[in-house]
């Protein structure tokens, strides 16, 4: 399945509903994980570390929801 998480657009929401650690863990129950670019920058997470995590980052929330089957978000 693939799994992805899309930058927060809520005010002064600095979490992220996939980290690079949990998203090696999703990656070894056979999920592939995609975040879009920056979506893990207020909590912490460059996309360079998501992409050593082996996440792929994609450009815009839009090519996101188009890559995954399923989405993870910390709000509605």
């Amino acid at each position: 399945m693939k799994i992805g998480a899309p930058k927060e657009i809520s005010d002064g929401e600095s979490r992220v509903a996939m980290t690079p650690d949990s998203a090696g863990l999703l990656q070894k129950l056979g999920h592939e994980c995609f975040v879009e670019t920056g979506a893990g920058a207020l909590a912490g997470f460059s996309d360079a570390a998501y992409e050593a995590a082996g996440v792929t980052v994609v450009k815009t929330g839009a090519a996101l929801f188009k890559a995954v089957d399923v989405v993870a978000k910390v709000r509605p």
